[in-house]
């Protein structure tokens, strides 16, 4: 018997230059299990995608009542796209949203946004449109967001605990961490102690490990150190 598998469910909101730029990157990845909704105050915005979206709807989603509406809580991810974002994020927050994306315009702008309970900070030096189709288009964004720390010019950091049998007791210098998976390693903690390692260091189930990288790579090698069943390392 198969299983069925459920589509990824995308609303963004606000589709001005910097939403439109996101849904032209979604639409190009042919993710064929991404369901997305598109939600704007202008429907002249709205218009260009119509037939390709799942939906689009007209409406200010600064009211919760446009939000309930849209049962907005039972979507996996919600971009915001919109400048004046604090006050939709908040509402979002409010209404049980789990994954919010939004972007900031200064440093002090992201903590707020973080305090209210935005899951990823996209800030506006960086390749925004690419990096968020990249976000909504893994599934394991939901998992690992929330250890993912933005540090500049699009690279981000995040502690991973070991658990893939395939690189436990085998030294960094024997899995392509630099060359194939393009991330750094910066730390390793083992029980209370810290070291910042060489390539003899061995690996042992439970230590943590942060990396350096780009989104991307970063969410591909928590996924490769998670893993808890054998999976062919890429070096071999």
């Amino acid at each position: 018997m198969g299983f069925f598998k459920r589509a990824r469910e995308i609303c963004i909101i606000g589709i001005g230059r910097f939403g439109q730029a996101i849904v032209k990157k979604i639409l190009s990845s042919n993710a064929s299990d991404i369901r997305l909704v598109l939600v704007d105050n202008n429907e002249r915005n709205l218009l260009q995608f119509k037939d390709e979206v799942d939906g689009v709807y007209v409406g200010d989603c600064a009211d919760s009542k446009t939000l309930e509406a849209l049962k907005i809580d039972e979507f996996d991810v919600v971009i915001v796209a919109t400048p004046n974002n604090i006050e939709i994020v908040a509402t979002l927050s409010e209404l049980g949203v789990k994954t919010i994306i939004a972007r900031a315009f200064s440093s002090r702008h992201a903590r707020v946004l973080r305090q209210i309970g935005v899951t990823q900070i996209i800030s506006p030096e960086e390749e925004a449109g690419k990096k968020v189709a990249i976000l909504v288009s893994n599934n394991s964004l939901t998992k690992f967001s929330e250890n993912i720390t933005e540090i500049r010019d699009g690279f981000v950091s995040t502690t991973v605990c070991i658990k893939n049998p395939d690189i436990v007791n085998k030294n960094i210098s024997e899995i392509a961490f630099r060359s194939e998976y393009n991330v750094l390693i910066s730390l390793v903690q083992r029980d209370t102690k810290t070291f910042l390692p060489s390539g003899d260091f061995k690996i042992k189930e439970n230590d943590l490990i942060t990396f350096i990288g780009e989104l991307s790579d970063i969410i591909e090698i928590t996924e490769f150190c998670t893993k808890d069943k054998k999976n062919k390392i890429k070096n071999e």
